[in-house]
Parts: structure tokens; sequence; C-alpha cells
């Protein structure tokens, strides 16, 4: 794991000697989370998420190939019976992406990479969610994600996280999150 946060450091500081002002994009973004976890018997929850991304454009902004980062603050989790579980985590999705305008004023995107998430806090039924018998307090996953950007300015998008690791410390639970987001970038 170790090796992964230091790749991934040595990533996100090489793209910052390479880019100037010009090449990256600042965006906030906002969004609805519709959270589960892979267990038999969990339902889906509605949640949110909120935060800021920084856009690398490769060859325009309008156009191209890209890269992106972003801190958002999430809240995932799932319902069990009459228990909902609600973990607040600090996500940082990675992703390489497409941009490709259609019409005038409006491109199409699509991208895919991985997140790494580390659980701020939470309570199911009172209780620390990160405590003893809860989730653990790191997760990291891949997603995919695609939509529409509208004028250089506006991003709407929709997109699907698979964690890949176990987040209950006692049997099996991975987190899953369908993400609808609005993005405005300055």
């Amino acid at each position: 794991m170790k090796k992964i946060l230091s790749l991934f450091v040595a990533a996100v500081m090489s793209m910052g000697t390479m880019a100037s002002a010009q090449d990256i994009a600042l965006e906030g973004v906002a969004g609805m989370n519709i959270a589960n976890v892979d267990v038999s018997g969990a339902n889906s929850r509605i949640a949110f998420h909120l935060g800021a991304r920084a856009t690398y454009a490769f060859q325009s902004q309008s156009q191209g190939l890209y890269a992106n980062a972003a801190a958002l603050f999430s809240l995932k989790g799932t319902k069990v019976g009459d228990v909902t579980y609600n973990p607040f985590y600090l996500e940082i999705p990675v992703h390489m992406g497409y941009k490709y305008p259609i019409v005038n004023n409006v491109a199409v995107f699509g991208e895919v990479g991985p997140y790494f998430a580390l659980g701020l806090f939470g309570k199911a039924n009172g209780v620390n969610i990160f405590g003893d018998n809860g989730f653990k307090r790191f997760d990291v996953g891949l997603g995919i994600h695609g939509g529409f950007e509208f004028s250089q300015k506006v991003r709407v998008s929709i997109g699907y996280d698979f964690g890949l690791l176990d987040v209950a410390k006692t049997g099996s639970a991975k987190n899953r999150n369908l993400m609808i987001s609005l993005g405005y970038k300055f």
C-alpha cells in the first residue's frame, strides 16, 4: 500500500512540474451519491459529495486527452434493515480522460482511473463506524465516469466507483457508488 501511495504522490508532483497555469483548469464539484456495499441484504442509500478538481489538458482545454485529480468530501455507506451506516470519506480520484466536441460549445467526455479514500468519521446507530467492529479507514477502487461539458465551463457527469478493498473489519464488504455530479470551472 505504501508503494501505491508513493507512486500516486510522485505522479501528482510530476504533473505539477510539467504543467503551466493555462493548462490547468480548477473546478468546483457537487453531486449525489447512490451508495451501497456488496453485501446481501444491504440497500442503497442517497448521499452526497462536494469538493474541488484540477484538470491538466495535454492538448487543449476544448478537446483531447486530459488527467484530473480531485479532493472530495463524500458520504457513502448503506442501509441494512433499520440501521444506516454513515461513513464520511476524503476521496481522491485520479483519472485519465478524453474530451471530444460534438457541437458548438458542447463536448462529450469519458474518464477512468483509481480513487483513494480515507475514512474521516461516521456513525451507525450512534456508534463510531470506524470503531473495532465497523469499517476500515482506507479504501481504494476504480472509477469510470462520463458526461457532457458546456461552454468549457459546466460539466454534468455520471460515474460508478467499484471499491477493491474490503472495508468491513469483520466479513467482506466493498464500497459501490453511483455518482451524479455538476461541476463549474473557474
